[in-house]
């Protein structure tokens, strides 16, 4: 399952994003997308994850206080 990632910085290391995903289920991939506004990119994390887990994380892991800034996290349905 796929979850979309906002509210972190533009300067988001990408490898430690992975090794913060992978505590929640092994990470198939992660794209940064900075089209749009580029001081508010998405992350779009793959996680080998049914969709309940998956729901589950993205429920943990919304409104957290991460490197200075909250995230927000929700399933991309169908992805």
């Amino acid at each position: 399952m796929k979850l979309m990632l906002s509210g972190l910085s533009p300067e988001t290391d990408v490898d430690k994003l992975r090794e913060r995903m992978s505590h929640f289920g092994p990470v198939i991939s992660i794209d940064s997308i900075h089209e749009g506004n580029p001081d508010q990119p998405w992350f779009i994390v793959e996680l080998d994850l049914s969709a309940g887990a998956a729901n589950e994380v993205a429920r943990r892991i919304d409104g957290i206080y991460f490197h200075g800034r909250f995230v927000h996290a929700r399933v991309l349905p169908h992805a």
